[in-house]
Parts: C-alpha cells; sequence; structure tokens
C-alpha cells in the first residue's frame, strides 16, 4: 500500500441510501408549460419570438396567446376595428363584438397560419388591446391568462435610449413569470 494515497471510504448501506435521496430530493423542479404569452408588434423580430413560441408549444402543448397592443388607435385606419354589439337583448359589454377587417385582419390569419404550419396542435389566440401601454397589457395579460412563460423580441438598442428603458426591459423587471427574450442577433 502507498503511504501517499488517501484510503477510500467504505460507505454503508444506509449511507449510500441517504446520499441517493439527497441526489433525489434536490433535482431540478417539473416544468410544464400551459399557456406561452407572445407579444407581437407585426416585424420579423417578434415572428422569430413567435417561432421559438411554437417549437416550444410542440414540446409542451402550451396554448399561444398572441398579443398586438396598438398604441395610438385614434391614428389607426378606421378599416382595421369595427366595434358591433351581438344581437340578442342583453346589451351588456359582453355581447360587444370585434371585427377585424382589412390588414389588420389578414395579419391575424397569417400568425396563426404560421402556428399551425409549424406543427402546434394546441390553441391559438390572438389578442389585441389598445388601452395602455405596452407594457402594461403584456404584464396585465400575462397575469390574466396566467401564463406560464413570455416570449419576446427585443433588438439591441443603444446605450443612449437603455437609459429610458426599453419595452422588453419594463417586462422583466415587472413580470411575475419568466420572460425569454429573442434578440435580433442570434449566435449560430
Amino acid at each position: 500500500m502507498d503511504p501517499d494515497k488517501p484510503v477510500p471510504k467504505s460507505t454503508s448501506s444506509s449511507e449510500s441510501d441517504t446520499l441517493e435521496n439527497q441526489t433525489s430530493s434536490s433535482s431540478l423542479p417539473s416544468i410544464q408549460y400551459s399557456a406561452i404569452l407572445v407579444p407581437h408588434d407585426g416585424s420579423e423580430l417578434s415572428d422569430r419570438a413567435l417561432g421559438h413560441a411554437c417549437y416550444l408549444s410542440k414540446l409542451s402543448g402550451a396554448e399561444i396567446i398572441i398579443l398586438n397592443v396598438i398604441e395610438h388607435v385614434k391614428n389607426t385606419d378606421s378599416s382595421a376595428l369595427t366595434v358591433t354589439s351581438k344581437e340578442g337583448p342583453d346589451k351588456s359589454n359582453e355581447n360587444v363584438g370585434i371585427t377585424l377587417d382589412g390588414g389588420l385582419k389578414e395579419m391575424v390569419d397569417r400568425k396563426i397560419r404560421l402556428c399551425k404550419q409549424s406543427g402546434v396542435k394546441s390553441q391559438i389566440s390572438y389578442k389585441i388591446q389598445t388601452d395602455r401601454p405596452p407594457y402594461d397589457e403584456i404584464i396585465s395579460l400575462s397575469e390574466e391568462k396566467n401564463v406560464d412563460l413570455i416570449v419576446m423580441a427585443s433588438s439591441r438598442i443603444s446605450s443612449s435610449i437603455k437609459v429610458f428603458g426599453s419595452i422588453t426591459r419594463k417586462v422583466i423587471d415587472n413580470a411575475k413569470k419568466p420572460v425569454l427574450v429573442i434578440h435580433e442577433h442570434e449566435q449560430k
């Protein structure tokens, strides 16, 4: 026996079991996505974020909720959004429907079709909000729908603009759920 070499310590069966229990009890938590929110501004970069969400949806079966926030409704073409009330005696807000016409309807149809073509089998919904700033709408909808993940795009911005903060930064800082950020230049 070499006196400089340490002698391995033998473990008893109970010590071995304890080590095994420690390993299994410290394993990673199981993560299951049931709803993924994708804020979308109509850009190619947002399409890339949607592609990531589609991939994750195919793996997990999660619903995809696409959110488009229109900040300046007054500047929007009047043919884009039409609000109509549904037929019936009840005049509550529940009976108000929104009909999409023109370019907005085409964009919604195109995004849903892209998700389906990529193999998404779960529900895909498209929500358009006009009331508040985009980051408020994103946070609010993520909490309302209890989403498990927010997948959003972010372009690299210069340091002078970072002082004021981007929508993505505000979402990261205020979201209660994880945020996956897809940057402009993905590494290959």
